[in-house]
């Protein structure tokens, strides 16, 4: 499942407050597709790394689990669409001030 079905599917499965056994027995399975298919995970193991129990609300339980989603979730890194580089981001080339608008 692409991460912007989340809400919508929890949504459609879950009555609230729920708990995360709850949670993992119905749709434990289900796995959160990265860009990278190699990196996708299920909810089971997103929600290992959480220790709310009960989610009160579906905002509680999708919080939950989109916040656990990993930097390989994340699209180019350092992306600007203003036209910052990797290298200006990361300092590892000197910036030219001639370039940068105001």
């Amino acid at each position: 499942m692409r991460p912007p079905r989340l809400r919508g599917y929890l949504n459609e499965e879950f009555e609230f407050p729920v708990d995360r056994a709850r949670v993992v027995e119905r749709a434990g399975d289900v796995t959160i597709d990265a860009p990278d298919d190699d990196d996708s995970e299920s909810i089971s193991a997103m929600l290992e790394r959480d220790n709310d129990n009960p989610y009160e609300t579906l905002e509680d339980l999708f919080a939950s689990i989109y916040g656990s989603l990993d930097d390989s979730y994340i699209g180019r890194k350092y992306y600007d669409d203003r036209g910052s580089t990797v290298e200006e981001v990361t300092g590892d080339y000197p910036r030219d001030e001639r370039n940068v608008s105001f």
